[in-house]
């Protein structure tokens, strides 16, 4: 199988899902907790702004935008030490996370906030809670303006074209 080559890996919002490797054994709330821990870390180091997520039991998705690194180095980062963490306390060893991750550039700003609703809506649409409020493990709760969000995330200010780019375009 060949690789496909990133055309951009910084200076957009990226919509990325990585899920875990064939055969791995769902995440338990601790290791949720574990996962949003590793994130709130590499976010307070000015990696990338945070603006949506939703850690589930066999994959996370993540709506952000790179800062001082590129997502190459932000998605090994996270893999790599989410991976070693809980395959340690699991007391295994071998391959945690797929090998790779799928990443969709973020154009308009209705991209953006439809992905973010399909990032909320995950937990309901899997049958895992009845109400978006109710996954602990997301980001919905800081949209509700609620203080018990486990990573902060960063302010949206977008037009309210929804038809507006988010970054420029140089052929226009």
């Amino acid at each position: 199988m060949t690789r496909l080559r990133r055309i951009e890996d910084r200076d957009r919002i990226f919509f990325v899902t990585t899920n875990l490797a064939p055969g791995t054994r769902p995440l338990t709330p601790t290791e949720c907790d574990l996962i949003l821990n590793v994130l709130l870390g590499q976010r307070s180091l000015g990696e990338f702004f945070l603006f949506g997520y939703a850690v589930m039991p066999t994959h996370v998705h993540l709506l952000l935008y790179p800062h001082n690194k590129d997502l190459i180095q932000i998605m090994r980062n996270f893999k790599s030490k989410t991976g070693y963490e809980i395959l340690r306390a699991r007391g295994g060893h071998g391959t945690f996370w797929q090998e790779r991750y799928f990443d969709t550039i973020i154009r308009r700003v209705r991209n953006f906030w439809g992905k973010l609703e399909y990032i909320h809506r995950n937990p309901v649409e899997a049958g895992l809670v009845e109400k978006k409020e109710d996954w602990p493990w997301s980001s919905y709760r800081h949209y509700l303006k609620r203080n018990d969000v486990p990573v902060p995330v960063d302010p949206v200010g977008f037009a309210s074209d929804g038809d507006e780019f988010l970054w420029p375009a140089p052929w226009r």
